[in-house]
């Protein structure tokens, strides 16, 4: 879903069980916010983005009851993926906590389960809430309105979990599970840790003895999706092209890579910007279709779109998609852009079949409604 504020990816599993993943929302008292370095509000301004987040899901929620989400999925605490709290936010109708991102979809959208990386005591690999009292008061304040939130919402039925590392059934088919059986989530990394394939376990990405403090883009949590021999990977912010100077410590893609595998769709990595893809993790996922959602000015960062389209890295066509590349971003790379990507405006909608064949269709909001435009395909996985 394209919003102009930052993420927000709604998944309709095979029987219908829904899930909705990084609703976030930019600071909109920042100036940046509204300055050519970001993407504009989509449509427009006349709602906040958790209004037409929520908005859309009503639009394409396949429950009876549109206001119903099996899955409530945060992959780290950014605003651009769970909202941030700035001043003169709304309040929820119950009064508890201020409205923005996931607490503003949650205020008119109930969900049956809310999974993130902390749940229910946010101290690993450190207290990220006195981390956050003493770094940044801002995102400290928003952390404490999302618990509020959470706190809220399960007084009124929502279960919350910590997201588990390895788990392959945490996000499970509601309703119809035994008619899909070739259908699983699997969760590869998230808080630290990720799951190595090969031994079937559960390890630690970075060093306990205090000599390294990851970022909160290297906790992120990411999911692998397989529904038959189709395979998407979206794996929320993590990095992989350390700065100079900075530890190899840093790179997280090259240790999940082995566990992921060849994918067909994939979700770039923290927008596609200056610190991921890098060559490992390409090579070993090669897919055939890269989907970014943008709202800054340095997405994509150039040297990571030309490793993304690099024949050496791997062969074979491959077809980019993006929600918002800022003209800006265009004069800077040139028409490259416009020969590589088969969209650079428009929200995005990956369909697949149990067979393997996929489509991938952009939409655009027209008078408050979601209209396709194009579609693209088909396309056959590649197992």
């Amino acid at each position: 879903m394209k919003t102009g504020r930052g993420d927000a990816l709604f998944t309709i599993m095979p029987d219908g069980t829904t899930m909705l993943t990084d609703p976030g929302e930019l600071d909109l008292t920042d100036s940046r916010t509204w300055s050519d370095r970001n993407s504009t509000a989509y449509p427009n301004a006349s709602k906040f983005a958790d209004q037409w987040i929520s908005d859309y899901i009503n639009q394409i929620n396949p429950h009876a009851d549109k206001d119903f989400v099996d899955y409530a999925f945060i992959t780290h605490f950014h605003d651009d993926h769970y909202g941030m709290v700035f001043d003169g936010a709304r309040k929820s109708s119950s009064g508890q906590y201020l409205l923005s991102g996931i607490t503003g979809v949650g205020d008119r959208i109930r969900f049956g389960k809310l999974v993130d990386r902390g749940y229910p005591h946010y101290r690993k690999p450190i207290d990220i809430r006195a981390d956050l009292q003493r770094r940044n008061p801002k995102e400290y304040r928003t952390l404490m309105n999302y618990l509020d939130f959470i706190a809220d919402k399960e007084k009124q039925g929502m279960k919350a979990e910590e997201f588990k590392v390895g788990d392959q059934h945490q996000f499970s088919l509601k309703y119809q599970q035994a008619d899909f059986p070739l259908f699983k989530i699997s969760n590869i990394h998230g808080n630290g840790y990720y799951w190595d394939r090969q031994s079937n376990t559960v390890r630690n990405a970075y060093p306990t003895d205090g000599s390294f403090e990851p970022s909160e883009n290297g906790l992120s949590c990411g999911i692998l999706i397989e529904y038959g021999t189709f395979r998407f990977f979206h794996g929320g912010d993590i990095p992989g092209v350390p700065n100079v100077g900075t530890s190899s410590v840093y790179d997280m893609e090259s240790k999940i890579a082995p566990s992921i595998g060849a994918v067909d769709v994939a979700m770039t990595n923290h927008h596609a910007g200056r610190d991921v893809l890098n060559p490992t993790f390409i090579s070993t996922l090669q897919p055939r279709a890269w989907l970014q959602v943008v709202w800054s000015s340095d997405q994509p960062n150039q040297e990571t779109l030309m490793r993304m389209l690099s024949p050496a890295l791997y062969t074979g066509p491959r077809d980019l998609f993006a929600t918002d590349i800022l003209p800006s971003n265009k004069i800077v790379i040139g028409d490259l852009i416009d020969r590589v990507y088969k969209s650079t405006d428009k929200h995005i909608w990956l369909q697949v079949e149990e067979s393997g064949t996929y489509h991938i269709h952009t939409l655009e909001t027209v008078d408050g409604k979601l209209v396709l435009r194009d579609t693209y395909g088909p396309y056959e996985s590649k197992k």
